[in-house]
């Protein structure tokens, strides 16, 4: 197992480990050299031991088989957390492998979770390290998720469409490399954009660098928040916004529209009108409830707009920015704001949640049924992305659906055994089981913040975040004994 994913582990510790060296700058910049020595030494760690991988491993040039891709996906999740990690200990900002592995682990899954009960007091240079950490976590993402992610045909994954070309038979190295080049280039342009613009707004460089780090991401990491605060200008909320609906859908189109200038190439994926449809009909029911509800006399109808707005696109995108006076938000808005979290951003997409694309699958499948009952004799063909539905991918998205319910259902009454009420379980489990972290203070308005958790519960949230992008099929194979003998 490991002699097939080991080469391409080591190249990605090596390339975690170089990243490493760029907060040392950022130190340099504030004056905060007691953490040069701390991010140097983890560099070097992480090198020295992605260097014994990358030449213990040969690459395997062949195109890999379903067991191959679900054990790189495993390990890449569980494993680069973990030298990750090392700064946040060795500069003793965060003194425990629980803590540091916690805060690392959100950043990778751009969960948006934080241990840092308020940022604002932790040095800059860590600050940007976890942003940059959320970054890289997104561009993995979108990789995975276009290059990785379909070949393993789990939860109707190979109903993807990618505007990227790629070879057939080409080894995970070969397709991680081949993908990395075009949506980065796109990637970094989008958040050099979002930077300038919210520098605009008033932001500092480096927190509005932080903040389009966190938005392009689908992250969610601020600077100048506790849990729960929202940190954001009228203006700069609404130069996010667009951002996150660009994070929350397929970035290979964005790609190819950006290359060849036509918007035909949107045509050819139909989820990310049902993506837009989604967003507008969350808005107008949440600008409905703000209008009914008491938000406060000195509240225009505008304003009320913005916040459904900000709110809906928040949501939707998985980011977890969370709008004004998030506590007092009523409570039609929260159950919103669940929903759009589970149903999630586009495939292809750094969001969470169970994607757009399986819910129009099922919404297919429901349309066929009813045109079954008025026509029993009649053919239903069920095609999306001009590929047929099988029965097979429609019982793929289904098990998976349940394993979701299931999973909310466990997590929850295990963070109720630790002592936390039935309310907050649920916001605490669907806020990190779908990329959602950021947002626990406005659909778990309750929870005091992840600091003041135990051992044992912040391990169960660790694992949530990475059981949410690892889809929980993926790991239920991993451990099925059948298939690892097979």
């Amino acid at each position: 197992m490991i002699t097939k994913i080991g080469h391409i582990i080591g190249y990605m510790l090596i390339f975690l480990g170089i990243s490493e060296t760029i907060p040392i700058f950022v130190a340099l910049s504030f004056d905060e050299t007691r953490l040069i020595l701390p991010f140097f030494i983890s560099s070097m760690l992480t090198i020295f031991i992605g260097l014994g991988f990358y030449f213990a491993f040969h690459d395997d040039p062949n195109k890999p088989s379903r067991y191959t891709i679900i054990s790189f996906l495993i390990f890449t999740w569980i494993l680069i957390p973990v030298f990750a990690s090392l700064p946040f200990m060795i500069s003793g900002v965060l003194t425990k492998f629980t803590d540091a592995y916690f805060e690392a682990a959100s950043a990778l899954t751009t969960s948006g979770s934080t241990i840092l009960s308020n940022s604002s007091l932790a040095p800059k240079t860590l600050l940007f390290w976890r942003s940059f950490l959320q970054w890289q976590g997104g561009i993995l993402i979108f990789i995975l998720a276009s290059a990785i992610i379909p070949l393993s045909t789990i939860g109707g994954s190979d109903l993807f469409r990618s505007s990227l070309p790629h070879g057939e038979g080409e080894g995970l190295l070969a397709r991680l490399k081949a993908s990395f080049k075009p949506l980065a280039s796109v990637y970094v342009l989008f958040t050099f954009t979002c930077m300038v613009l919210l520098i605009f707004s008033g932001m500092t460089s480096f927190d509005a660098l932080s903040t389009a780090m966190a938005t392009l991401s689908s992250g969610g990491f601020t600077n100048h928040a506790n849990s729960g605060v929202n940190s954001f200008n009228n203006m700069s909320e609404f130069i996010l916004v667009p951002f996150m609906l660009i994070a929350a859908t397929n970035l290979t189109f964005h790609w190819s529209f950006l290359r060849s200038g036509k918007y035909k190439v949107y045509q050819k994926d139909r989820e990310i009108k049902y993506f837009i449809m989604m967003f507008l009909v969350a808005v107008i029911v949440m600008f409905i409830a703000l209008l009914g509800f008491d938000y406060g006399s000195n509240l225009s109808v505008l304003k009320r707009l913005g916040i459904s707005i900000f709110t809906a696109a928040s949501a939707i995108s998985t980011t977890g920015f969370v709008p004004d006076a998030a506590n007092s938000l009523p409570l039609g808005i929260i159950i919103i704001s669940i929903i759009l979290i589970f149903i999630g951003g586009t495939a292809g997409s750094s969001a969470g949640g169970f994607k757009v694309l399986r819910f129009r699958v099922l919404f297919r499948q429901a349309d066929s049924e009813i045109s079954r009952l008025a026509h029993p004799h009649g053919i239903v063909a069920m095609r999306v992305n001009d590929i047929s539905v099988t029965n097979s991918i429609l019982m793929s998205i289904w098990t998976l659906l349940i394993l979701y319910l299931t999973s909310i259902a466990i997590f929850s009454v295990s963070y109720g055994a630790m002592g936390y009420d039935m309310g907050t379980g649920i916001g605490l489990t669907v806020a990190n089981l779908f990329s959602a972290g950021a947002m626990t203070g406005l659909i778990a308005p309750d929870f005091i913040g992840y600091s003041g958790m135990t051992y044992e519960a912040k391990w169960l949230t660790s694992a949530l975040m990475i059981l949410g992008r690892l889809e929980i099929i993926t790991l239920l194979i991993f451990l099925t004994p059948s298939f690892r003998r097979n």
